[in-house]
C-alpha cells in the first residue's frame, strides 16, 4: 500500500468493509484517497491537456465566456474569495462547466472545449457515477432503514436528469512569480458546498492542504503514483457540507486549502487540478438522514441550514455560499 498521510481504500470491488473503511475516513478527517475508480490514465491526462489548452489563451478569450450567476464560465484570476475573511480574491483560474443535458453542455463552450464536448460529458458523467457508489457505500455503513431507501437513500437524491449544482471544474494555478513567497494561499481556506468531490491532481503539483479536526494543524496531501500505467492515480475524496448537514455532522466536512510548497515555489511550476463538485438535485431537502448509526451518536449540525424554522433545500444553500464567494457586480 502506497504511503500517505490520507487513508487509501481500493473501491474496485466494493463490500460493505470498503463501506466502512470510507466510513470511518469521512467520520474523522472527512478526506480519503480512493483508487479503483474506472477512471484511465489516458482518459484523465486528456482533460488535463484541454485545461492547459484553454488556460493558455489570451485573457480576453477566456472572458468572453466569463462565470455567471449559474457558476458556469471562466473565473479570472482573484475573481474568486473562497476565504471569506479576505479581501485579496484567489490567484487561479478556473472554468467550471456546468450539466450536460443529452451530451450537450447547457452552456456556450469556447472551441477549446466544444470540439471535445462528448469527451467531456463522459467524464463528468464518469464523475457523478463514481460519486454515485460512494455515497451507496456511506449510505451502507450509516444503516439507513431499508425501507427509507437504504443503500440508495443519498444517491436518489443525486439523478443527474433534474437540475443540481454540480460541477466539473477545471483549475489552474500559475507558478510563483518572482520567486514569490511560499506562504502565499493561492485557494483561501473553505469547506466545498455540496455533498462530496473528487479531485484530480497531478504529480508534482502538490499544494492541497487539510486542517485536521484533532490537531488543529494544516496537513499537507501529496499527489500520488498510479499503481499502473492504465490506472489514474488515486482521487482525493472530501465530504462537503450538505452531506454533514444532512448527518448531523457525524461525516466531516473539513477546512482545506491550496498553498504552494517550497519545491514547487522554487521549480517555478504551475498547478493544475479538476475537481468534480457533486450536488444533490436542487429541490432536495436537507433534512435528517434516517440513520440508526447517526441516531446513536450525539451528532450536530443537523439544523444548521434551517432558517425560520424551515429546512433548506440544497439549492438554496448552493446559492448562499456563492454569494459569499463571489460579487457579481462587475
Amino acid at each position: 500500500m502506497m504511503d500517505t498521510v490520507l487513508p487509501l481504500v481500493d473501491i474496485s470491488n466494493p463490500t460493505a468493509e470498503t463501506g466502512q473503511k470510507l466510513y470511518e475516513a469521512a467520520s474523522t478527517l472527512g478526506f480519503v484517497f480512493i483508487e479503483g475508480s474506472e477512471f484511465s490514465s489516458d482518459e484523465v491526462n486528456k482533460m488535463f491537456g484541454l485545461s492547459a489548452e484553454f488556460f493558455s489563451q489570451p485573457y480576453d478569450n477566456k472572458q468572453n465566456y466569463a462565470i455567471s450567476e449559474a457558476n458556469r464560465g471562466y473565473s479570472c484570476m482573484n475573481r474568486e474569495v473562497l476565504d471569506t475573511t479576505e479581501k485579496r480574491g484567489d490567484p487561479k483560474e478556473a472554468f467550471n462547466f456546468g450539466q450536460f443535458k443529452d451530451d450537450k453542455a447547457v452552456q456556450p463552450l469556447p472551441q477549446a472545449f466544444s470540439t471535445f464536448e462528448q469527451d467531456i460529458a463522459d467524464f463528468s458523467k464518469k464523475c457523478h457515477a463514481t460519486c454515485h457508489k460512494l455515497l451507496d457505500l456511506l449510505a451502507g455503513a450509516l444503516q439507513i432503514d431499508s425501507e427509507q431507501g437504504g443503500a440508495k437513500w443519498f444517491s436518489s437524491r443525486h439523478d443527474m436528469q433534474q437540475a443540481s449544482g454540480s460541477i466539473l471544474r477545471f483549475l489552474y494555478y500559475p507558478a510563483v512569480s518572482n520567486g514569490g513567497e511560499e506562504n502565499e494561499i493561492r485557494a483561501g481556506a473553505h469547506t466545498d458546498y455540496g455533498s462530496m468531490t473528487l479531485l484530480f491532481q497531478r504529480e508534482g503539483e502538490e499544494g492541497l492542504e487539510v486542517l485536521s479536526p484533532i490537531t488543529n494543524e494544516w496537513i499537507a496531501i501529496p499527489a500520488l503514483q498510479a499503481k499502473d500505467t492504465k490506472s489514474c492515480p488515486p482521487i482525493v475524496v472530501n465530504i462537503a457540507d450538505q452531506l454533514s448537514f444532512w448527518s448531523a455532522g457525524v461525516l466531516k466536512s473539513a477546512l482545506h486549502r491550496v498553498k504552494f510548497p517550497q519545491k514547487q515555489v522554487s521549480n517555478g511550476a504551475d498547478r493544475y487540478s479538476m475537481a468534480y463538485f457533486c450536488h444533490p438535485s436542487d429541490n432536495t431537502l436537507l433534512e435528517p438522514v434516517p440513520s440508526r448509526v447517526i441516531q446513536s451518536l450525539e451528532g450536530e449540525g443537523a439544523n444548521a441550514v434551517a432558517k425560520n424554522g424551515q429546512v433548506l433545500t440544497a439549492g438554496e444553500h448552493l446559492a448562499r455560499r456563492l454569494a459569499a464567494a463571489y460579487s457579481w457586480k462587475q
